[in-house]
């Protein structure tokens, strides 16, 4: 099978070719005395050099790419999945589209060469979790799919930053980072972690106050999961401090978060999955690194020495996003109580993890 399986097709190109030559010519050098140095043919391809790959094209790999591609995020974007037969459906569906955005390419393949020399990779694939299965038995699934994903995109594109977004988000995103190896730069691979959960959080307590969410601030972070955790601490209302110091949420503040937790499950249950919104969240990180905004977001990254966690642990922290993934960790001044539950977040993180991180 080729490897690309949406090829462009020779014979419209060559035509096409044939049509510039006899209509256009080279740029032409303001005086007569200056020597042509245009290069006689036009390079094919796109203004915007910038390639992401997606691997994995379930719910949510389709919501990554749609929201990529209609904020003009790249010229390149590489659909990877084994389904080969839907693959090349998509694919031909997205590429008929070509005319309402910018000039992407757009190529899918069941073989990763499709992807090489990315800027960075998203890795969204996995396998869901079985009604009665636990995590762990979960989390060693999906451990053997990155096993064999994680070799294949380094091979290809060895300088790429790769963003995890496969469940559960942040051992995957340690798996990951392990398997790329001890020599591959701290920071170039991280996860989605809790950056939608934060929009989220901030979506639901400005829409509570008839607010644009960009004037509400604040952070969840810890696991992408149950789990996560307010920071009531930090959050701010334009230049307000929501809480006073040494003051603690109440049960409706409480309630808010539970709601966030809620939030996802309020949509599978609705529909079966949960895919526009994490595609839109993984748009926004990938706009960060394809233009080095160092914007600083909550994600997934290791947390090993930072509010007393020892283990090779993952979990969201805010941090700043640049072409080379998190630039540098932000750490929030919790509070003792926000101090305790991040401990206990980590502890059962690492429960799951542990079996199987020495097998890596």
């Amino acid at each position: 099978m080729s490897s690309n399986l949406v090829p462009p097709d020779d014979r419209f190109r060559e035509y096409f070719r044939e049509y510039r030559a006899k209509k256009t010519v080279n740029t032409i050098p303001y005086s007569g005395s200056m020597p042509q140095s245009a290069p006689d043919t036009v390079p094919v391809g796109n203004f915007n050099s910038k390639k992401v790959t997606v691997v994995g094209m379930g719910q949510v790999g389709l919501g990554c790419v749609t929201a990529i591609l209609n904020q003009d995020i790249c010229g390149t974007i590489a659909m990877v999945d084994i389904a080969t037969k839907k693959l090349e459906g998509e694919a031909k569906d997205f590429q008929q589209g070509g005319g309402f955005h910018q000039t992407t390419t757009i190529l899918a393949s069941d073989k990763y060469d499709v992807s090489a020399n990315s800027d960075l990779v998203v890795i969204t694939a996995g396998v869901a979790q079985k009604p009665g299965e636990s995590r762990l038995s979960l989390v060693e699934r999906n451990a053997k799919i990155m096993k064999m994903i994680m070799p294949e995109v380094l091979k290809y594109s060895p300088n790429a930053t790769i963003l995890i977004v496969s469940n559960p988000c942040d051992i995957m995103t340690a798996i990951a980072a392990k398997i790329a190896g001890p020599d591959y730069p701290q920071g170039k691979v991280f996860g989605a972690g809790t950056n939608l959960d934060s929009s989220r959080f901030q979506m639901l307590m400005a829409s509570s106050m008839d607010l644009d969410p960009r004037n509400v601030h604040g952070y969840i972070i810890g696991e992408h999961g149950d789990s996560s955790i307010p920071v009531w601490s930090s959050v701010r209302v334009g230049a307000l401090p929501l809480l006073d110091p040494g003051q603690e949420p109440d049960d409706t503040l409480k309630a808010i978060h539970k709601a966030v937790v809620d939030s996802a499950y309020d949509v599978i249950n609705l529909k079966g999955y949960t895919n526009w919104a994490i595609g839109m969240s993984t748009a926004y990180l990938a706009k960060a690194v394809l233009n080095d905004t160092r914007t600083i977001v909550p994600v997934s990254t290791c947390v090993r020495g930072l509010y007393g966690v020892e283990d090779d642990v993952f979990l969201s922290v805010p941090c700043s996003l640049s072409s080379n993934g998190v630039q540098r960790v932000a750490v929030l001044p919790l509070t003792k109580d926000e101090e305790a539950i991040f401990q206990k977040c980590a502890k059962g993180i690492w429960e799951v993890q542990e079996p199987i991180w020495a097998t890596l």
